[in-house]
């Protein structure tokens, strides 16, 4: 997509009064533009793609688009394309179509709100900051765990056994507390469940002594078999890994980067490229940081990101194809298993 061809269009647009906004992003991928309706606040009517001419030679952009175009259509977007050869040679006529096209998606989502009882089919939104220049990115509110959607993050509260100072409590109570924990949380680091119990019994600090029964007892309930280690991270067998959203945590580290496995970030990034049918690396990590909680994405989270995208093409569960990224052969294999 040539960025002056969509930047006419949007002035266009703009000059004739309408709410334009750019690089709407959706499930790891951007519409080029959104008209935004101004009496439904949240609501979009019309999503544009535009179309360059280098997408005329490309027959896998072609049949990408006409997919993602089904997938946003899916979630109640209507969808006009423009081409660029078109545009330029007719201007004119081409932004009578996209108005035409703008007041009919307008009566269209009116009369589905009339057929929902009232309720319209505006798409909850949330603006975010994201490291991109001239960008506004609005992204859908990813909270509905029905549909592939992260959940929100839930803390784990253990009880204290207080007859018993915290490094003075036997081993084997420690690590069904730790295997309550990761149950809870998986998967979750080991600083993380040090918190968890030192917070149980009001401690502010847990010094080396603490951290080294925490420790012992972690690996006494790895022992057990329904949990494992994975680098620093606590695992349980019997939970599915999901990308949480950490907006609201009480324990602050659980927002710091190098505190989330890559193993969590794995999963998200694969809702992403499976949702989008590929997408680009700053797709992905704008997505994921956005499903994190992260209203802005920090160089350390942008590494951290990149480094687990990375490792994953290496391990052929993505790959790089036409300028993007999308699912590998070895994930297609332990999907289809």
């Amino acid at each position: 997509m040539d960025s002056v061809f969509e930047e006419q269009v949007a002035s266009a647009l703009q000059n004739r009064g309408y709410q334009v906004h750019p690089q709407v992003g959706i499930a790891g991928f951007f519409i080029d533009l959104a008209i935004a309706d101004p009496e439904l606040p949240g609501r979009y009517l019309l999503g544009i793609e535009c179309d360059g001419s280098a997408y005329h030679s490309s027959r896998s952009a072609r049949e990408r688009d006409r997919l993602r175009q089904a997938v946003l259509e899916d979630h109640g977007w209507i969808i006009h394309r423009i081409w660029s050869t078109d545009w330029f040679q007719r201007p004119e006529e081409q932004l009578q179509k996209v108005i035409d096209a703008i007041d009919n998606a307008k009566a269209e989502l009116n009369s589905r709100a009339e057929h929902t009882y009232g309720r319209s089919r505006a798409v909850p939104i949330d603006i975010v900051a994201v490291e991109r220049e001239d960008v506004i990115e609005v992204g859908f509110d990813r909270t509905d765990s029905a549909n592939g959607q992260p959940v929100s993050y839930e803390e784990a509260q253990p009880e204290a056994n207080l007859s018993y100072a915290l490094h003075e409590t036997p081993t084997g109570i420690l690590a069904d507390m730790v295997e309550k924990i990761v149950f809870t949380e998986s998967p979750i680091h080991i600083n993380e469940v040090i918190t968890r119990l030192r917070s149980a019994w009001g401690l502010q600090r847990a010094g080396a002594r603490i951290e080294s029964v925490v420790s012992h007892a972690a690996q006494i309930a790895c022992r057990k078999g329904n949990i494992y280690k994975e680098h620093e991270f606590f695992i349980h067998k019997e939970v599915t890994i999901r990308l949480r959203n950490r907006q609201n945590v009480l324990s602050a580290s659980l927002r710091k980067p190098e505190l989330i496995a890559p193993i969590e970030i794995a999963s998200g990034i694969f809702d992403i490229v499976s949702a989008s049918l590929g997408a680009t690396e700053d797709e992905i990590i704008t997505s994921v940081s956005r499903m994190l909680g992260f209203k802005s994405t920090s160089s350390v989270l942008r590494k951290v990101i990149s480094d687990v995208i990375e490792l994953e093409i290496k391990d052929n569960r993505l790959k790089q194809q036409d300028g993007l990224i999308v699912i590998g052969e070895t994930a297609s294999i332990q999907n289809a298993v």
